[in-house]
């Protein structure tokens, strides 16, 4: 489906089929101006929110409810566009093979990258030390993380289970991505296998789909309130001046994923003839809502719109992008040794070469499933953390600032996804680049 600039209107893209397209010309796009265009609209929203964040934080404090119900819209979006873009993208390859060999490759993608993720921070907290000379957290502090203290890591059996929903209808009640994700391979296998009998019901899914992403357009114009309200809350609530609180822990944070992203993300970019800021370009107002919302689903949909139109298959992206929400978190496996070696080095426990390679098995598990929603790696942290035997209190540490790693997380998560789709897209031969070098060319 074509991707909505410029003076494109919602019913034009509704007429246009589902075969991957281009965006809008350069030239036309060129014609908007530049405050019209949605990317600078989300970025002044998010400028305007710490400002009045800053500057009234009693007032700006009210205004969460802005961002909450922002993301509630996005997510009340997202399972029903991955069914629809899943079983309709299934229906389209037309060979259960070859459906069965985009998933094989996206697992081994994503353990792989999973894999470097995980060890490129464990080197980088043992240099840097970010836990050394940090006071352990206070009895007050403690408290605040008693919610985390039944965190838990559960057995692959009970995680292979909970991935089949109870019923048809509980698995888009729940809003549980990797639910709908079982569920829209299942019916598109089926639709595959009705043949011609299911030629209409394939026309209607995707004319259902259609609909579903002119909601989904109806929804992102409300990015900007979105980002500003999420914005002035944060700045209100914790304030400018804990930017410094723990600055080596987070700044390492940021500083590990920037590498990631434009040493790691980039040069598996360059392997496979795309640039990365082309990429970035592409998916700027994606990035910047994510950023003002700290919540990397928000950009699910415009992701699973753009993608394609860009000339990455359709049933790639379907299958790539929501199980890497499940599979392939590339923040959290960077932020998941960091944050667990930081509370070990707070208590100064030294933790053997053995026993780091028995947490780090742990960690290719529990970094699987953290929710892309805010808060959700920080559940992921304390089931790592109890089953490291590590004291649970020292999780208090990381409260205060969790919010500004997550920012870190839902970036990287992002990024990466979209680079594990394209990545995919070409190892299987299912990536048009004519198409991909009109959606990015330059606006003149």
């Amino acid at each position: 489906m074509a991707v909505i600039a410029g003076r494109t209107t919602i019913l034009q893209a509704a007429e246009a089929p589902l075969s991957p397209q281009v965006s809008a010309p350069a030239h036309a796009r060129a014609r908007t101006p530049l405050w019209r265009r949605q990317y600078v609209q989300v970025a002044v929203g998010a400028a305007l929110g710490v400002i009045a964040g800053a500057l009234f934080p009693a007032v700006a404090a009210d205004f969460k409810p802005l961002g909450d119900a922002f993301i509630a819209l996005v997510k009340m979006t997202i399972t029903p566009l991955i069914f629809l873009v899943v079983v309709t993208g299934i229906a389209q390859v037309g060979d259960i093979k070859a459906v069965g060999r985009i998933g094989l490759k996206a697992l081994v993608y994503f353990e792989a990258v999973t894999t470097l993720c995980l060890l490129f921070s464990f080197v980088a907290v043992r240099w840097v030390q970010p836990g050394a000379g940090v006071a352990h957290a206070t009895a007050q502090q403690a408290e605040s993380v008693t919610k985390y203290a039944q965190a838990h890591v559960g057995s692959l059996s009970a995680y292979l289970q909970h991935m089949i929903p109870d019923s048809f209808v509980g698995a888009f009640a729940s809003g549980d991505v990797l639910q709908v994700l079982v569920l829209a391979l299942i019916c598109g296998i089926a639709l595959l296998l009705l043949g011609e009998r299911g030629a209409a019901l394939r026309a209607g899914l995707e004319r259902i789909t259609e609909l579903v992403f002119s909601v989904v357009h109806v929804v992102v114009a409300l990015a900007p309130i979105g980002a500003f309200g999420a914005m002035a809350f944060t700045v209100a609530k914790f304030g400018l001046a804990t930017l410094y609180a723990l600055a080596l822990l987070v700044g390492t944070a940021w500083a590990m994923m920037a590498i990631f992203i434009f040493v790691g993300l980039g040069a598996l970019c360059r392997l496979v003839d795309i640039s990365l800021l082309d990429l970035l370009r592409l998916l700027r107002t994606e990035l910047l809502v994510v950023l003002g919302t700290s919540s990397s689903e928000t950009a699910i949909p415009g992701m699973m719109e753009k993608l394609p139109a860009a000339g990455v298959g359709r049933a790639v992206t379907g299958l790539v992008i929501p199980s890497g929400y499940s599979f392939n978190l590339d923040g959290v496996a960077l932020t998941l040794p960091l944050s667990t070696m930081f509370i070990a080095q707070v208590y100064g426990i030294d933790i053997p070469p053995a026993q780091q390679l028995g947490i780090f098995a742990i960690m290719l598990f529990t970094s699987k499933g953290a929710a892309g929603v805010t808060g959700g790696a920080f559940a992921a942290l304390a089931a790592t953390v109890i089953a490291a035997g590590l004291p649970a209190e020292g999780l208090a540490l990381l409260l205060g600032i969790d919010r500004f790693m997550s920012l870190a997380r839902a970036i990287t998560n992002t990024i990466g996804n979209a680079v594990a789709a394209i990545v995919v897209a070409k190892w299987d031969g299912e990536f048009d680049s004519q198409a991909w070098s009109r959606s990015v060319a330059p606006t003149p």
